[in-house]
């Protein structure tokens, strides 16, 4: 059975949030990746790799978060 409850939804759009927050920070890994690979203390490019990766998946994190808490609200509003 399904509960539907704004702190639910709440925490949902938290979750999204930092999965936003994660994207944004993994710009900085990146660019010290291209930094790394350009100054040669990072020759085989893992932290440019790296920091992709936590793009992706921080936006994926958000993706998911977002549609759940839209289904969180979405429900809330149609019940009342």
């Amino acid at each position: 059975m399904k509960q539907y409850t704004w702190p639910k939804a709440y925490a949902y759009i938290g979750l999204t949030v930092m999965g936003l927050v994660l994207a944004y920070y993994s710009t900085s890994i990146a660019n010290g990746g291209i930094a790394g690979k350009i100054t040669g203390s990072d020759p085989d490019g893992g932290l440019l790799t790296m920091g992709t990766a936590s793009i992706i998946v921080g936006l994926a994190v958000a993706a998911v978060f977002a549609y759940l808490a839209l289904l969180q609200i979405r429900a809330l509003t149609r019940k009342a």
